[in-house]
């Protein structure tokens, strides 16, 4: 069965007790809180490990632009020179 974005599911995270105990005071949901920065370091990851499988075409691709220009170049309404 796989699980939905809306499923939760129990884990078990270390934090410092200063940080709890601020947290708790402040009305903080440190679950929330939680989900969201994994969420976030996922979406880092993910975007880095895309960056690094594709730098050989990105490289590839501003090399062409640098020698051909950038295609349809002349129909666009900016132009930097």
């Amino acid at each position: 069965m796989s699980q939905t974005t809306s499923e939760k599911q129990r884990t078990n995270v270390t934090l410092s007790a200063a940080n709890l105990v601020a947290a708790r005071q402040l009305g903080l949901n440190v679950s929330a809180i939680s989900d969201a920065a994994v969420a976030e370091a996922v979406r880092k990851a993910k975007a880095e490990a895309w960056a690094k499988e594709n730098a050989g075409a990105i490289a590839e691709r501003r090399a062409w632009i640098e020698a051909n220009g950038t295609p349809l170049g002349e129909l666009q309404v900016l132009q930097i020179r």
